[in-house]
Parts: C-alpha cells; structure tokens; sequence
C-alpha cells in the first residue's frame, strides 16, 4: 500500500535524487513521482522490482496451465501422441 509520505513532485526528485535513492533502497518501499499532481511513475529498488516480475511471471504461468487444463476438462484438447506428431510433422523431425 502506498502511502501519502511515499508520493512526490518529480521536480523534487529530481533536486533531490540522491535522498530518493538512499532512501529507496534502504526502506526498499516504492515512492510515486507525479506531474502536475498526477501519478506518472513509480521508482521501485531493483531487487524488489526483481521479485515483483518474477511474481508476476510466476502467476502468468499459472494462468496459462489452469487455462489449458479448463481446455481439456472442456474436451477442446488433444491426447499427447496427437500434438506431438503434428509438431514433429511441422518441424519435419
């Protein structure tokens, strides 16, 4: 969760860089940066960046899996041998 103290002008940040930046990776908290009082963008520490993208892939992953297995108790799929003959057969292997 956001909070007020973690939101700034960028024309601050910008003078003031330096603390911005300690201050995130120490704290390891996000700071959103708006213009004209308006969110524009959020500085994250690169490790929590990191893991966030890794969380996010991790969850894309699960979607698709839960997606294909909806698919098959749906019937739309197709038995192992099948796929994988026509792959073969596109690859040419």
């Amino acid at each position: 969760m956001i909070k007020i103290e973690q939101i700034h002008p960028v024309s601050d940040f910008v003078r003031n860089y330096k603390t911005y930046m300690d201050r995130i990776k120490l704290t390891k908290n996000s700071e959103v940066l708006t213009v004209n009082g308006k969110p524009e963008c959020v500085i994250v520490d690169a490790e929590v960046f990191q893991l966030m993208s890794d969380a996010y892939e991790k969850a894309r992953f699960v979607q698709a899996v839960n997606e294909g297995i909806e698919s098959m108790n749906r019937g739309e799929g197709k038995p192992a041998e099948e796929a994988f003959l026509k792959i073969r057969k596109k690859l040419d292997l």
